[in-house]
């Protein structure tokens, strides 16, 4: 993240966001298979939802930053954005 730090904290932000939600992600769906109540399961998975709606929400995000940025970037800068979104 430093080298992402270093083109734009926004987009630092953001991804440090998107990678929280990602490990909440994996544990919220590893505790979905130890849960046995169908109610409860149903909560997780409405909850699981809405961190990946959460998460596409800034994924979009990223992507409207990296294309602001896209005139004021180098090549190389340029290459390393797209591949941190490709990696999303």
């Amino acid at each position: 993240m430093d080298s992402l730090s270093a083109v734009s904290e926004e987009l630092a932000e953001i991804d440090g966001q998107i990678a929280d939600i990602f490990r909440a992600l994996s544990n919220g769906f590893q505790k979905l298979d130890k849960i046995k109540d169908v109610n409860r399961q149903s909560r997780q998975l409405e909850e699981l939802t809405g961190k990946m709606r959460e998460c596409k929400r800034l994924i979009k995000e990223f992507d409207r930053e990296v294309k602001a940025m896209e005139r004021r970037t180098n090549a190389n800068t340029h290459r390393m954005l797209s591949e941190k979104k490709q990696s999303m």
